[in-house]
């Protein structure tokens, strides 16, 4: 009997400290971040919503979310399909490496690729839509880039404060300060 409690005892135990390891394995990233990340501004484009469950929250657009052909890669560029409405749909589920370079204060989008750079200030994307030519056909010449995701897309306030920041914003008097640090990004505040 008391062989079947050890060995129950030491069944939890073990269950416990794997429990344990995973949840203490999911703080790594954003601790090394946070820790160890450069810290940079990025120019904010936001509006104000509201979440029922967490409050009110602004949510951010950035400038380097539009991101021109020229600066993407020729491989990414390879990957442009004929499909009239969907020309970047091979991009879809593929990590984007987005290169940042610092012009005057903040931080802008120098080039985009599929590769991983080795060194330099990047951020980790996903494609989301192609950006057309206003006012023309969708056809594959009027295409002019494309938006991408960047999970830094909402700013949890305090309560009835979001109205006050979304004008601000309008204003182009909100940025966002962000640390990097191997491609993964924590946003640490908006700056007024």
């Amino acid at each position: 009997m008391k062989k079947l409690i050890k060995k129950r005892g030491f069944k939890y135990l073990v269950s416990f400290l794997i429990l344990f390891f995973i949840l203490f394995a999911m703080t790594i990233q954003p601790m090394m971040t946070d820790l160890q990340g450069e810290e940079i501004l990025i120019k904010t484009k936001p509006f104000d919503p509201r979440d029922l469950f967490r409050g009110d929250y602004v949510q951010l657009h950035y400038e380097i979310n539009d991101i021109s052909l020229e600066q993407l890669d020729n491989e990414i560029l390879k990957l442009k399909d004929q499909e009239e409405y969907n020309i970047f749909k091979n991009l879809e589920g593929k990590k984007l490496y987005v290169r940042l370079k610092k012009n005057r204060k903040f931080h802008e989008v120098d080039g985009v690729t599929l590769i991983k750079p080795k060194e330099g200030i990047f951020l980790v994307a996903k494609y989301k839509y192609a950006l057309w030519d206003e006012n023309k056909e969708y056809k594959n010449s009027n295409v002019r880039g494309i938006n991408v995701d960047y999970t830094l897309d909402k700013y949890f306030v305090s309560e009835n404060t979001g109205d006050e920041l979304e004008k601000k914003a309008r204003n182009g008097e909100v940025f966002v300060k962000v640390k990097v640090y191997k491609g993964y990004s924590l946003l640490k505040e908006i700056v007024e």
